[in-house]
């Protein structure tokens, strides 16, 4: 059995989780000639992700659609 990597742990400055310490993914994510790097939140749990808006937008996608 091979080991896992691990991933980076970060502390957040969100008001709902004051000094916790999360594992994030850097990611690079490209859509037509725009490219953005983020941080993705690692949820092994989660069913679905979610996208943030801004970064949507910094892809060129149109929401409205």
């Amino acid at each position: 059995m091979s080991k896992s990597k691990r991933f980076p742990y970060v502390l957040t400055n969100q008001a709902f989780l004051p000094d916790e310490a999360l594992p994030f993914l850097p990611l690079k994510l490209s859509r037509e000639n725009e490219t953005v790097e983020a941080l993705g939140l690692i949820d092994s749990g989660a069913t679905i992700n979610v996208l943030p808006y801004q970064v949507g937008l910094k892809l060129g996608s149109v929401w409205e659609n």
